[in-house]
Formats: structure tokens, C-alpha cells, sequence
């Protein structure tokens, strides 16, 4: 009888640190919303702008995010994302040189997740793409545009991650971001529209009671 109790304990304390955390395959209570603060690769694309007659082609570079997320219902949120990166490009125009840009976005996103310790997720997301702040590296001249230029951009995000409590989760997630660009001064059949993607590793934090 001893021995059967002894090897019952590491199933009682397994079990109570389950209970304390997620019970695997369950869902648990949600907070009210979410806070999220990441950081991603950005892989490379290219630009053609009609406007200062220029082609961008921008460099991979790492983008930092952040999100704050209001749940609606189980597994599901939406807010407001924020993404900035500094990207080194080849600028190619009235001059040609190695440059740097600020590109960043301001979204509105649905996450949607499984909402279990192992979890999928999914994101859908629309709003813009803003690119500021081109400098030449060899003069630091300011290159045109030299006023901000924003495009309508939608983004479809996939991925998985794993809740450690019911208030702190990490994501990784594939976005793949379409961006609208103008089609002023390029030709008819001239395409506008840039890919853009990134993979994001986001630690998530629940804050408040639902």
C-alpha cells in the first residue's frame, strides 16, 4: 500500500501543477486583452515609385512590434499592431546609391487562436504601410520622398505558439503583407502592388480580467 501511494505522488503534483497553469487540451479563462511585444526578420522586396521616378530595393532587416488586443471572445482578440524597422536599400533614381529607410506599419489586426497550451494562430490584418527617412550612407543627403508615403496594405499572418500561464504566451508567426502602391507616373502596365514578408517571435502578456 505504501509503495502505491509513493508512486501516486508525482501524478498528485503533476497534476496540481497542471491545474496551476493549463490543464493540457482544456481552454482556460482568457484576460480581458492582450499586450504583445516582438521582434521579426524582414525579408527583402522592391519598390517602384512613380512620383520621384525611383526604384527602392530594400535589404532584409529586423523589425520590432508591438500590439495591444482587446478579447472578444474565446481564442479571439482585436486590436491595433505597430511595426518599425530601419531597412538598408539600394536607391536608384536621379542618383544611385546605398541608402537606408524607416518602414513602418500601423494595422488593425483579428488574432485568433486555438486557445490551448499548444496552440495555432491565425491574423488578419489591414491598414498601411509608411516609408520615411531616406538617406544616402555615403552623404546622409535626404533622398525623395522626402515626406512620408503611405499604402493601403493587408496582411494574412499563420503560425503556432504556447501559452505558459493563462497571462503569458509565445507566438511565432509567417505574415505575408501586400502593400498597394500609387500608380502615378509609372505606365499602364506597370505593377504597383509589393509582397512583404516577415517572421515574428511575440511574447503576448494578458492583462486584466474578462
Amino acid at each position: 500500500m505504501r509503495r502505491q501511494f509513493l508512486a501516486l505522488v508525482p501524478l498528485f503534483l503533476a497534476a496540481d501543477a497542471g491545474a496551476q497553469i493549463i490543464r493540457p487540451g482544456m481552454r482556460f479563462r482568457e484576460p480581458g486583452a492582450w499586450a504583445s511585444f516582438g521582434a521579426a526578420l524582414q525579408n527583402t522586396f522592391d519598390v517602384r515609385d512613380g512620383t520621384t521616378n525611383s526604384v527602392w530595393q530594400f535589404g532584409d532587416a529586423t523589425q520590432y512590434a508591438a500590439s495591444i488586443e482587446k478579447t472578444v471572445s474565446s481564442g479571439v482578440s482585436f486590436g491595433v499592431r505597430g511595426t518599425h524597422a530601419r531597412v538598408p536599400l539600394f536607391y536608384s533614381g536621379a542618383t544611385a546609391t546605398e541608402a537606408d529607410a524607416n518602414v513602418s506599419q500601423v494595422m488593425g489586426v483579428l488574432h485568433v487562436a486555438s486557445g490551448r497550451e499548444f496552440h495555432s494562430v491565425l491574423e488578419l490584418s489591414a491598414g498601411a504601410t509608411i516609408f520615411s527617412n531616406f538617406r544616402s550612407r555615403t552623404t546622409d543627403q535626404r533622398l525623395e520622398p522626402t515626406s512620408p508615403d503611405s499604402d493601403f496594405t493587408f496582411a494574412f499572418g499563420y503560425g503556432f505558439g504556447y501559452n505558459f500561464s493563462p497571462t503569458f504566451a509565445i507566438d511565432i508567426v509567417q505574415d505575408v503583407s501586400t502593400a498597394l502602391h500609387q500608380k502615378a507616373g509609372l505606365s499602364a502596365g506597370a505593377g504597383s502592388s509589393n509582397r512583404l514578408q516577415s517572421t515574428r517571435l511575440v511574447a503576448r502578456f494578458g492583462l486584466g480580467a474578462r
